[in-house]
């Protein structure tokens, strides 16, 4: 069998239609595959910017919610015995609770609200802590702290 000249153009141009199209579909299935490892890639870079957000967070509020503690309790002991540095302790809980509450903001920004509340019930009872409070206290935090573990693993 012979082909014409017109029916060899014919064939020819099939071909290139068909491998202008088989180009295309490959390019933009390549396309469509980079765009969601792009996106795969950003979202996996925003978890991780939130993880390191939340231990920033959580650690510094439970280093300020202990110090607040340690010094509360002082005041407290100190005011009851009637000692003289009682205003040096108490200026000391005034500055503590207010870096206390400056990181419990911090980490209100952040944390899911099953922390947020656990947190800002410990700071509450942290305010008013007397040395009886010492067991409670130390309950409260490491609840909190399983709580800000649980919620840096589930991510």
């Amino acid at each position: 069998m012979h082909l014409t000249s017109s029916e060899l153009t014919l064939a020819s141009s099939a071909v290139t239609v068909v491998a202008i199209l088989g180009g295309y579909l490959g390019v933009r299935s390549a396309n469509r595959t980079a765009i969601a490892v792009a996106r795969s890639e950003r979202a996996a870079r925003r978890r991780s910017e939130l993880d390191s957000q939340k231990r920033v967070a959580y650690s510094s509020f439970l280093a300020a919610l202990s110090q607040l503690g340690d010094d509360q309790i002082q005041l407290e002991i100190a005011t009851r015995k009637k000692q003289a540095d009682r205003e040096e302790l108490w200026s000391r809980v005034v500055n503590s609770a207010r870096v206390a509450n400056d990181s419990l903001a911090n980490l209100a920004l952040v944390a899911p609200k099953s922390v947020r509340a656990l947190a800002n019930i410990a700071f509450r009872d942290t305010l008013k802590a007397t040395d009886n409070d010492i067991t409670m206290l130390a309950e409260e935090g490491e609840e909190l702290a399983s709580l800000m573990r649980d919620d840096l693993d589930s991510d």
